[in-house]
């Protein structure tokens, strides 16, 4: 169910598609509701989404009440149209695409923990779920290099870093906050000395992992890189070359804003 507020009252609605508005405002993006935000999209109603939640956080504190969908419905509507990012059907379909690949692997992690016990039957499911995991990360690094928003950061990120594609750096790109302050962003990834569990993302944090472990893994193919070198010669460990990874992205992001701000 979803709780709405249209200006006058608050009512419930099994789903988005029921509403018959123009325009539709929400404060968080789940993989439930992407098919029902895709398919308003299509019959031309604009979808946008709350690019901070933390105004609801600090708007429920002025007004001094407790979170409830209740009260939050009604304070999105009293926060300003350009604190809202709206939505495409390409980022949509490219977050659906996120959460398939997701799905694939989750599904071999689990696969492979069975084969310890019992190898033969699961081996071609394994050969499987691999395959359609690989099929999906094609098609997100697809999607990244066809997206005017994200093809530039993903091209910069990915000559810095030293690798011809990645989907770990495609679903970096497309899911971190780049606008945020690396500060913050460290403290989103369990990077930073201190960490906030409302805001730590275990998932966004294993794909850097993954990115920093495969470089590391396989210096002798990336050691021509200034990002491994230094890391390597000086004894660094993953933690240290996460962190030279998550500059390299937010390094990346700064560039395309100031190419698009005129810079050359």
């Amino acid at each position: 169910m979803h709780t709405v507020f249209d200006g006058n009252k608050v009512f419930k609605v099994g789903r988005l598609t029921e509403l018959d508005a123009k325009e539709i405002y929400i404060d968080s993006l789940l993989p439930q509701i992407y098919e029902e935000l895709m398919e308003l999209i299509e019959k031309g109603v604009r979808v946008f989404l709350l690019r901070n939640t933390r105004l609801l956080k600090r708007l429920r504190e002025e007004n001094r009440v407790k979170k409830s969908d209740e009260v939050d419905a009604k304070l999105l509507s009293m926060i300003p149209r350009n604190h809202f990012k709206q939505l495409t059907l390409r980022e949509l379909n490219l977050l659906r695409l996120i959460g398939e690949y997701e799905r694939y692997v989750k599904w071999r992690k689990t696969v492979q923990q069975w084969m310890r016990i019992c190898p033969d039957p699961f081996k071609e499911c394994v050969r499987r779920l691999r395959s359609l995991a690989e099929h999906h990360g094609r098609k997100i690094i697809r999607e990244i290099k066809n997206d005017e928003s994200y093809a530039t950061i993903y091209r910069l990120a990915c000559n810095m870093i030293g690798v011809k594609d990645s989907v770990e750096v495609a679903i970096l790109v497309a899911r971190l906050p780049l606008n945020w302050k690396l500060r913050r962003l460290k403290g989103l990834l369990g990077l930073a000395p201190y960490k906030d569990n409302n805001y730590y993302n275990h998932k966004l944090r294993e794909y850097l992992s993954r990115l920093a472990a495969n470089l590391y893994l396989n210096s002798k193919r990336f050691n021509k890189t200034e990002l491994l070198k230094e890391v390597i010669n000086n004894n660094k460990g993953l933690r240290t070359l996460e962190i030279k990874i998550l500059r390299v992205l937010k390094k990346a992001w700064q560039q395309r804003r100031y190419t698009l701000a005129g810079g050359q």
